[in-house]
């Protein structure tokens, strides 16, 4: 009997457990785990929207930072942060290749130059960057007799021309005349003067020959150039006047019979 009473207790101690251990199973409740914050994709292709090319031009070369630039001043952060980008009237000389650190360079007469050295991309990476030069007119450049200089052509036996400002008839008719939008040393020194039928012609510029020289004398010194260009061109056209890099003289007269067109004649220093 003892035996019956002892099972039937725990038979019902057993049934009292079992819905307490089933009800506290459903009092444990689980939320989401938080949405993770991920770092965009660094791969080129989703950054960018394209393919990368190898050995080509792609989006990410054009992501640079622009540098400041401008004149040389007597106060520089550095040559690199103020050494004026190429223009309309500026050349860069040299070969394709990337930049490189420990670039050399040179400041002197208006004129930057820099080496870089070479990379294993493109060997030789070598440069040059010009900037334009003008001399403007000043009262105290002028020669005593008023004249901004003279100009001496051995082969067209012309000595000591003087040159007068303004492309006009009044200067043309004391030698030659001067535009006035050109350097009066430094540079480009246009000129321009009578084909014939006045008291100071140089029509014989069509007839000299490349390597031809000629010399032009002012207050600042005397240059000498050789010829190496000879051309008409349409009277509209002046693009030979620009400001220049190097030292010229730029010689223009008219074309007989030709209003349209003017012979030019082109040195350099030499």
């Amino acid at each position: 009997m003892k035996r019956f009473i002892s099972l039937a207790l725990a038979t019902l101690v057993l049934c009292a457990v079992l819905p307490m251990a089933a009800s506290a199973s459903f009092d444990y409740s689980f939320s989401a785990v938080p949405t993770t914050e991920y770092l965009p994709a660094t791969e080129y292709a989703a950054t960018y929207g394209a393919e990368y090319v190898y050995g080509g031009m792609n989006a990410c070369d054009l992501c640079v930072p622009d540098l400041p630039y401008g004149n040389l001043t007597p106060v520089q952060p550095g040559i690199m942060e103020k050494l004026r980008l190429p223009g309309l009237q500026e050349s860069v000389i040299g070969n394709n290749g990337y930049a490189a650190s420990g670039y050399a360079v040179t400041v002197s007469g208006g004129q930057y130059s820099g080496a870089a050295p070479s990379t294993s991309d493109t060997g030789d990476t070598s440069f040059e960057v010009k900037t334009t030069q003008f001399t403007q007119l000043t009262d105290s450049f002028l020669l005593s007799n008023g004249a901004i200089g003279s100009v001496s052509i051995p082969a067209l036996g012309i000595k000591n021309m003087y040159v007068w400002q303004g492309e006009t008839t009044e200067s043309m008719a004391k030698g030659l005349g001067h535009f006035v939008s050109s350097s009066v040393w430094d540079g480009n020194v246009a000129l321009c003067g009578h084909n014939r039928g006045a008291t100071y012609v140089i029509g014989g510029i069509k007839d000299m020959q490349l390597g031809d020289t000629l010399t032009y004398t002012t207050s600042a010194g005397t240059r000498t150039y050789e010829v190496v260009t000879i051309t008409t061109i349409p009277n509209n056209d002046w693009t030979y006047l620009k400001e220049t890099s190097d030292n010229r003289l730029t010689l223009v007269t008219c074309v007989s019979g030709d209003y349209g067109h003017r012979w030019l004649l082109q040195a350099v220093e030499i």
